[in-house]
């Protein structure tokens, strides 16, 4: 979602580097501490508590977890409900805890066991039990197909496994939906796993999608090509650079504050009321978070296509791996567990002509909510200043409902 900021930033990189500057001598901000912490650390920074878990693949991939077992008003206690957290393209488990309203506080201090997933590929899935991220460009060989199938898939049931508990609810937002989605239907004993399932920004469909990722979509097979000639599979890594940068371009006081708020408009949807720019740099310090480019590719081919399918490896790729000449289209029918749909009216990558197909499609959908703010828009659902009222109280309400009864 930040990849105009990101060439912005390595635009005025190149002008620096250009001018024979150190970087170092450009950058006279003080820093956020938080800039360069982990997730943990920054959950222990805002006062709560805070675990790492390591989950391995059935393919190898080592993905890093983060749990608030708690809240702060809330000692531990055994039996607590769980919630697994998915975040979306790009994002990682930062992404929930970096607004100081962050949706994981407000599920811990509800009384809530939190667990935040990653997947493969980003800042807390670039390791293996044999491939090395940096060497081995077999490790990039994946797309979202794989985020359901596997990384979502081991990551509950871990949860459910260390816990000791039959069920979880979920909460994914955008590609976290996706995962969801796709889980159930490869992994359907999930479904009666899961208490509850809520979709933030929810994406099958792309027909609609308004971001410049639309126009930029028709070229992905050549770009793709022409990065793989070059040996590159990775898309938009997590970068100290760009921990630096952000803090001098976006941060208060920047002349170029508001052309960060501006970009970012461009791809999620514009709402500059909603998001609190003070925290831009705490952002782009943890995000992007990186994925592999083939499943960039597999995002702009259901841009292109308007289906909802798996990965297009082209005819004879196809043959191998689904025995047909055209990859499959995905199942929604398959998704029993109960569903919430929220969405926003601004939102310009869960566009809401997508979200009304996407309806109809779940069997098990309880409610399908429009956020009450005619300007939410996509990156809404993790920072929006008043993101508890319009969203966070609606999905307590409806959890404590079916759990804390």
């Amino acid at each position: 979602m930040f990849l105009l900021q990101v060439l912005y930033v390595l635009f005025q990189v190149i002008i620096l580097v250009a001018q024979g500057k150190p970087l170092e001598n450009d950058l006279r901000h003080e820093f956020n501490v938080e800039d360069n912490m982990t997730t943990t650390e920054i959950i222990l920074n805002r006062g709560y508590p805070a675990e790492t878990h390591l989950v391995t693949t059935e393919d190898g991939y080592i993905i890093e977890m983060h749990r608030i077992p708690h809240g702060k008003p809330s000692p531990p206690s055994p039996n607590k409900p769980a919630v697994f957290v998915l975040h979306g393209l790009i994002c990682s488990s930062a992404d929930w805890i970096i607004a100081p309203n962050g949706l994981g506080y407000a599920l811990a201090d509800a009384g809530y066991d939190v667990w935040l997933g990653n997947v493969r590929g980003n800042t807390y899935g670039r390791q293996h039990v044999s491939l090395n991220p940096d060497k081995d460009s077999s490790f990039w060989d994946f797309s979202f197909d794989e985020h359901g199938a596997i990384d979502a898939p081991a990551q509950i049931r871990y949860i459910l496994q260390f816990i000791k508990q039959d069920k979880l609810s979920y909460i994914g937002h955008s590609q976290g939906t996706m995962s969801f989605w796709i889980a159930m239907e490869t992994n359907p004993d999930l479904n009666d796993k899961v208490e509850a399932m809520f979709a933030l920004g929810p994406v099958a469909r792309l027909s609609n999608v308004i971001s410049p990722i639309k126009k930029i979509a028709p070229y992905s097979k050549k770009i793709k090509l022409a990065l793989d000639l070059a040996g590159k599979k990775e898309f938009l890594a997590h970068s100290d650079i760009l921990n630096s940068l952000g803090e001098e371009l976006c941060g208060d006081g920047a002349p170029t504050q508001e052309i960060c708020s501006a970009l970012l408009s461009a791809f999620v949807g514009s709402d500059p009321a909603g998001f609190n720019n003070t925290i831009f740099p705490v952002i782009l310090s943890h995000t992007p978070a990186g994925t592999s480019i083939q499943n960039v590719d597999h995002y702009a081919q259901g841009v292109l296509t308007g289906l909802y399918a798996h990965y297009d490896y082209g005819r004879i790729g196809n043959l191998k791996h689904y025995k047909q000449k055209t990859p499959p289209n995905y199942d929604l029918s398959t998704v029993k567990a109960p569903v919430f749909l929220m969405w926003g009216q601004e939102d310009f990558l869960a566009d809401p002509t997508d979200v009304a197909w996407l309806a109809p499609q779940l069997p098990n959908l309880v409610e399908n909510i429009r956020i009450p703010d005619d300007n939410f828009n996509h990156a809404d659902f993790l920072y929006h200043v008043n993101a508890t009222t319009l969203c966070y109280n609606t999905i307590l309400e409806k959890l404590n409902r079916i759990l804390l009864k």
